[in-house]
């Protein structure tokens, strides 16, 4: 299986089909999940799928924020199953929202990308710096590990800078992104692309409260 494929198929839980004995022994042994854990995990699975459809029957989109690391793992395996199924032919449902400010962007990107590309479907991406540096940063040391964010703002900087670069190089015209920047000289950037490519129906701005772009 090639990184690509694994990628874009190697999801424990399947969000759209039945639960294997196989992936059900999985979570129980190295998960330690109970019986109300996975009709927990049945239950989501049924609200997410609700949404999906409602969405996908209204044409709208369901933005899937980012948060800590120690569970953005299985943010983005339903997030991106959701993509695979909705954002399909000339729609654009599922955003999923990526923060620049971890380390592993600079690869997670780029293969975002070319899964879309390869597998099908429309990329749709939310691409944010990042909320929660300090926490990060205090439980990769308690736990004795490297930190997953950026030394330094300037390596936070350049890893948004450079991925929306990519994701704005490599759209198609189905495609869709969110520059949630906060910054001004990335949202000039931006603008400059926009006009270079002409991308100008694909791509959209915002800012929280508070925050000056």
């Amino acid at each position: 299986m090639t990184n690509i494929a694994r990628y874009t198929n190697g999801h424990l839980f399947d969000l759209y089909g039945e639960r294997t004995a196989l992936t059900t022994e999985i979570g129980r042994i190295l998960g330690g999940m109970s019986e109300q854990d996975f009709d927990n995990l049945d239950r989501f699975a049924g609200r997410v799928q609700k949404l999906g459809a409602r969405a996908n029957e209204r044409n709208c989109h369901l933005y899937i924020d980012a948060e800590q690391s120690f569970i953005q793992a299985a943010i983005e395996s339903f997030g991106q199953q959701m993509t695979h199924q909705l954002n399909k032919d000339e729609k654009v449902i599922i955003m999923n929202g990526y923060q620049c400010y971890l380390k592993r962007m600079t690869a997670t990107i780029p293969m975002e990308v070319r899964a879309s590309q390869e597998a099908g479907y429309n990329l749709g991406v939310k691409l944010i710096r990042g909320a929660y540096m300090n926490e990060e940063r205090e439980l990769a040391e308690a736990e004795g590990q490297e930190s997953p964010v950026w030394d330094t703002i300037e390596g936070t900087h350049a890893c948004y800078n450079g991925s929306m670069r990519h994701i704005l190089e490599s759209m198609t015209e189905q495609d869709l992104l969110f520059v949630a920047s906060h910054n001004q000289d990335t949202c000039d950037m931006a603008m400059d692309l926009i006009e270079d490519r002409s991308l100008q129906q694909q791509v959209r701005f915002g800012q929280l409260k508070g925050f000056s772009d």
